[in-house]
C-alpha cells in the first residue's frame, strides 16, 4: 500500500533531492539529446478511437534528428455511429508516469518553475499546448496556443506557466491556475477544424526559471524579427500576452 494511499503522500517532498528543486532547467523531452529513449515517452491519440478519419504518427525524424508529429487531420464523421457529431483532432502527450510503491502516482514538481520552452519547428496550422495536472475533473486540462512566427524554420516558445487556462472538453473554464507541484503530462494537439496535412517538429519540451527564461525570451524575440521590404525590423509576435478571453469554446 503506497503512502498516496493512507493519505500521506505530501509527504513526498522529504526525500526530493535538494538539486531537483533547485536547477534552472528541467528537461521534460529531449529528442535531439535522447531520441529513442524519450520517443519511448509518447503516446498519440486522434479521433480514429471515435470511428473518425484523421491520422497520426510521431517517430524521430532521420535526417534533423528530432521528434515529429505528422498526419493528415479529417473533419468527416464515422458513418456507423450517429452520436458523434464532431471530429477532426489529433494529439500526442507524454505517457502516465510509472507509479512508485512508496508514494503511488509518480508527478512533475513545477513548483520552482515559472515558464514552459519549446523548441518546435511547425506549420501554419494552429496547434495547442496541453498540461495536466491534478484537478477535482480528470477532464480538465491547462491549454495555450502554439504561437509560431515562422512557418517551416526552427522558434523558441517562451509560454509563462500563469498563461496557460483551464478548458474541459474544450470549453474554457474559470481563472484556476496550473497545479505546478503536481503536473501529470505535456502534450500538443491540433483541432483546428481544418481539413489537410499537419506536421509540427520538436527538438525538447523544458521548464525554466530565472536567469535561464531570460535567456531564451532573448532568442525568442530575436527569432520573431524580420525585415520588410522596406527594410524595417518589426516584430510579429501576437500583441499582448492574452491567448483568451472570456470563457467559450477553443475554435
Amino acid at each position: 500500500m503506497s503512502l498516496k494511499t493512507l493519505g500521506l503522500n505530501a509527504t513526498k517532498n522529504i526525500f526530493a533531492k535538494h538539486a531537483d528543486l533547485t536547477r534552472p532547467v528541467l528537461s521534460v523531452l529531449n529528442f535531439k539529446k535522447y531520441p529513442e529513449p524519450t520517443l519511448d515517452k509518447i503516446m498519440t491519440r486522434s479521433d480514429q478511437e471515435l470511428g473518425g478519419y484523421s491520422t497520426v504518427n510521431f517517430d524521430i525524424d532521420p535526417v534533423e534528428r528530432c521528434g515529429h508529429f505528422y498526419g493528415n487531420l479529417s473533419l468527416d464523421l464515422p458513418k456507423d455511429n450517429p452520436q458523434v457529431t464532431r471530429s477532426g483532432y489529433a494529439m500526442f502527450r507524454t505517457k502516465d508516469q510509472k507509479e512508485s510503491w512508496l508514494f503511488g502516482d509518480s508527478v512533475w514538481d513545477w513548483t520552482n518553475y515559472s515558464s514552459l520552452v519549446l523548441r518546435v519547428k511547425g506549420d501554419r496550422r494552429k496547434y495547442l499546448v496541453n498540461v495536466q495536472a491534478n484537478t477535482p475533473l480528470v477532464t480538465d486540462i491547462f491549454q495555450h496556443r502554439l504561437f509560431l512566427n515562422h512557418p517551416g524554420q526552427w522558434e523558441t516558445v517562451v509560454i509563462p506557466l500563469n498563461d496557460f487556462v483551464m478548458t474541459n472538453y474544450g470549453v474554457i473554464q474559470d481563472g484556476s491556475e496550473i497545479n505546478k507541484g503536481e503536473v501529470k503530462s505535456v502534450g500538443i494537439g491540433l483541432l483546428d477544424k481544418q481539413y489537410g496535412p499537419y506536421s509540427l517538429k520538436i527538438d525538447w519540451i523544458k521548464v525554466m526559471t530565472g536567469a535561464e527564461v531570460a535567456k531564451v525570451a532573448k532568442k525568442s524575440r530575436l527569432e520573431r524579427l524580420t525585415i520588410s521590404d522596406d527594410g524595417e525590423i518589426q516584430d510579429e509576435s501576437p500583441a499582448g500576452g492574452a491567448l483568451f478571453g472570456k470563457p467559450t469554446k477553443m475554435f
